[in-house]
C-alpha cells in the first residue's frame, strides 16, 4: 500500500494528541482505522514512528524528525488550499492580534472599528494583551498573526511598521514646584534635586529613557514596568518626586497629577514609537493582508487618541 495524504494528516494529529482514542475522535474515524493507517505508514517508511508510554504514545526519534517535514508540508498545502478557496469567497476567518495595553486601550479599538466599517463583520478578531518581548516571541511561534508593540532589535524575519508614538513627559503632584511649567528641559530635571522615578531598563521603553537620562547625566530610580505603577508611586509619595514616562492612557486615572511635556529641543515629540509587527515572508490570507494594508494607512479621527501621535514612515 502506497503512502497517502490522509496518513500524513493522521500522523500529525496523533503526534499532537499522543493518544489513539482522542486522535481518532477528532479525525472522525475509528481507532482501529487510525492504528492500521499508522502501521501502514511505518511499514512504508521502514522505521517505527511511535512508541507506547502507558496509555499514551509518544514519537520515537524517527517520528520526531519525520514530524518536522510532515508539519511543514501540510502547512504549505493548507495555505495553498486556503488561497484557492479565497478566489471564490468574500473575506472571512479569524485574525489573532497581540498588543501592549497602551495600544489595545485606544488605538486598536479605533483601527478595528475602521476595518469593520470597510469590510464588514465576517472577519473575527481575537485580541490578547502582553508585553513587547513576550509578544514578539509569541508572534514568531505562530500564536499571533500580527502584534502591536515596541521595536526589538535583531529580528530579521519580522517587519516593524511604525503606527503611533507617545511623547516623553514628566508627571508631578498639583502642588509640586514644577507643576506650573508648560514644558521642561532635561537639564532642568538634572538640576532640580527631586527624586525621579522611571521604567526599569530591561524593557524597551526603559532602555530608551535610560539612553536619554544617561546622555544628560540624570540620576533616576529605574524599577517600574508601566505608567500605571509609576504614576501610582508619584501620586502616593509624600515628597516632591517626579515621574519620567511616556504619555499614555495608563495616566488617565491619575487626575491628581500634572503632566509636563519634555521640551522637544531635547527629545522628539514622537519619542517612543509603537509598531505593527508581522512576519516578512509568511503566507497571509486576504483577511490578514487587508488588515495590514488598512493599518498602514489608518489615521484615527481627530481627537480620538489624545495620547498618541500617528507615525507614517517606512517600515524597519
Amino acid at each position: 500500500m502506497s503512502m497517502n495524504l490522509s496518513q500524513l494528516y493522521y500522523f500529525r494529529k496523533l503526534a499532537e494528541l499522543q493518544h489513539y482514542t482522542k486522535a481518532a475522535k477528532e479525525l472522525y474515524i475509528t481507532q482501529p482505522a487510525l492504528s492500521d493507517a499508522i502501521k501502514s505508514l511505518e511499514k512504508e517508511l521502514g522505521v517505527p514512528l511511535f512508541q507506547r508510554k502507558g496509555r499514551n504514545v509518544c514519537l520515537t526519534k524517527y517520528g520526531k524528525e519525520f514530524a518536522v517535514y510532515v508539519n511543514d508540508a501540510l502547512r504549505e498545502l493548507d495555505k495553498g488550499i486556503a488561497v484557492m478557496k479565497e478566489y471564490t469567497g468574500s473575506l472571512s476567518g479569524r485574525i489573532n492580534i497581540g498588543g501592549i495595553y497602551t495600544i489595545t486601550g485606544d488605538y486598536l479599538p479605533a483601527l478595528l472599528r475602521s476595518y469593520h466599517a470597510e469590510y464588514g463583520d465576517a472577519v473575527k478578531f481575537v485580541v490578547s494583551q502582553g508585553v513587547t518581548l513576550e509578544l514578539i516571541e509569541d508572534l514568531k511561534n505562530d500564536k499571533y498573526d500580527v502584534v502591536f508593540s515596541a521595536f526589538k532589535d535583531n529580528e530579521p524575519t519580522l517587519r516593524f511598521f511604525p503606527v503611533v508614538a507617545h511623547q516623553l513627559v514628566a508627571c508631578v503632584k498639583a502642588d509640586h514646584p514644577l507643576a506650573e511649567r508648560k514644558s521642561i528641559r532635561m537639564d532642568d530635571l538634572r538640576k532640580c534635586g527631586f527624586e525621579i522615578y522611571t521604567y526599569r531598563t530591561d524593557i524597551p521603553i526603559g532602555a530608551e529613557v535610560a539612553a536619554v537620562t544617561d546622555e544628560y547625566g540624570i540620576k533616576t530610580h529605574q524599577r517600574f514596568d508601566d505608567e500605571i505603577t509609576l504614576c501610582g508611586m508619584v501620586s502616593n509619595e509624600r515628597d516632591d518626586s517626579v515621574g519620567l514616562l511616556t504619555y499614555t492612557i495608563g495616566m488617565k486615572p491619575f487626575t491628581d497629577l500634572v503632566i509636563i511635556p519634555i521640551d522637544d529641543r531635547d527629545v522628539p515629540v514622537d519619542f517612543h514609537r509603537m509598531y505593527m509587527v508581522y512576519k516578512k515572508d509568511e503566507f497571509k490570507n486576504r483577511a490578514l493582508e487587508s488588515f495590514i494594508d488598512l493599518a498602514k494607512e489608518f489615521v484615527p479621527p481627530e481627537g480620538t487618541l489624545p495620547t498618541c501621535k500617528v507615525v507614517r514612515e517606512n517600515a524597519e
